[in-house]
């Protein structure tokens, strides 16, 4: 049965694929989510924490947990305080070296997985996006 239903398949999936990430960035001692993470921060949208974790559809709570991580290793700056504006994260000369090193893991893990799909890629993205876009709508009220 679990291997029919949407919410179990996925959340393996998702993890399946958090594990690949996370092994090849290993020799940055990065994880998938740190960088993102970085990557955002790297656009420098001057987001605070609510709209990042928004933006990267993370609990807060582990968001703060990686900002504090990055931070202590020097990959970021983080500035402000409370109020509207919020505390301001900046990706710093090292952060930016890191997710520069990081591009060529990134681009080879994802031709990897392309090429393990067997030319597939493309419509197992277009099923992801439709199976999130049909989950958010079955997360609406019902009138």
């Amino acid at each position: 049965m679990s291997r029919l239903c949407f919410g179990h398949r996925s959340r393996m999936t998702a993890r399946a694929v958090t594990r690949a990430f996370n092994a090849r960035l290993r020799p940055l001692n990065l994880q998938i989510t740190q960088y993102i993470l970085l990557g955002v921060l790297a656009q420098g949208q001057d987001l605070s924490i609510a709209a990042l974790a928004d933006q990267l559809d993370l609990e807060p709570s582990a968001l703060s947990r990686n900002l504090r991580l990055l931070q202590g290793r020097g990959l970021i700056e983080i500035a402000g305080g409370r109020g509207p504006k919020g505390l301001r994260q900046t990706v710093t000369p090292a952060g930016l070296a890191l997710l520069e090193a990081g591009v060529p893991i990134w681009n080879a893990i994802q031709a990897d997985l392309s090429r393990a799909l067997e030319g597939q890629a493309d419509a197992v993205r277009a099923a992801l996006t439709k199976l999130e876009a049909a989950a958010l709508s079955l997360d609406q009220p019902r009138s």
